[in-house]
């Protein structure tokens, strides 16, 4: 209904780099992270909802990702069957495919199996769409713009390997030690997701002007 709260988009403000106001630009990060929640969101129920209509009981596309305590429920929650078509076509193949090489070092299977999912699948996906645009020979431009895109995937697979590293050790701890309030543990999940997104948008803006920007956020460029 027209009503904001004037905060402008993290797109407007990358494009400034290391000029824009840090508040302003901390307040985007979180602010664009609730929105891309709530638009991927409706657009999942909208889907859902009419699946269930018509008999089929499927679950939610995204389930109260904000309320995760960890980057990989995050990822669990946020995009729930595109995580799914992830891990079905990349992780588990590339998990169970070097299985036997890598038997010794279960960490380095762990990763090599993300890396193949929220990195290699997910970069597949999105240079599928702009496949027309590599078939006419513009592959350089093409690969040019979805740089940031690219390492986005990249941190997005480093934190979910760190987050699974975590969580088993959490299980697997014979000792009750304390754990951060719960409050902060989503926090730092929300902080993680909306850092990473600076390089997940507003297409046309510069790798150099992102890291720029992300510089200015501690105050360092």
């Amino acid at each position: 209904g027209g009503t904001t709260l004037g905060l402008p988009t993290l797109g407007t403000l990358l494009a400034m780099g290391s000029a824009a106001p840090t508040l302003l630009a901390w307040a985007s990060i979180y602010g664009d992270l609730f929105a891309d929640v709530l638009r991927l969101a409706i657009k999942g129920h909208l889907i859902v909802g009419f699946l269930r209509l018509y008999g089929f009981h499927v679950f939610r596309n995204t389930y109260k990702p904000l309320l995760a305590e960890s980057i990989v429920e995050f990822w669990n929650r946020y995009f729930y069957y595109f995580k799914e078509l992830l891990v079905t076509f990349f992780f588990f193949p590339t998990f169970t495919g070097i299985g036997k090489r890598l038997r010794r070092w279960p960490n380095a299977r762990l990763l090599v199996a993300v890396l193949a999912a929220a990195f290699v699948g997910n970069v597949y996906y999105h240079l599928i769409k702009v496949s027309a645009a590599m078939a006419q020979g513009q592959v350089f431009e093409t690969l040019t713009e979805q740089a940031p895109r690219m390492f986005y995937c990249l941190l997005l697979a480093g934190g979910v390997f760190v987050s699974m590293l975590r969580e088993q050790e959490r299980r697997g701890a014979a000792s009750t030690a304390r754990r951060a309030p719960r409050v902060f543990r989503i926090f730092g999940v929300w902080t993680f997701f909306g850092l990473i997104s600076i390089w997940n948008t507003a297409g046309g803006v510069a790798f150099s002007t992102r890291i720029d920007f992300f510089l200015g956020l501690w105050g360092l460029a």
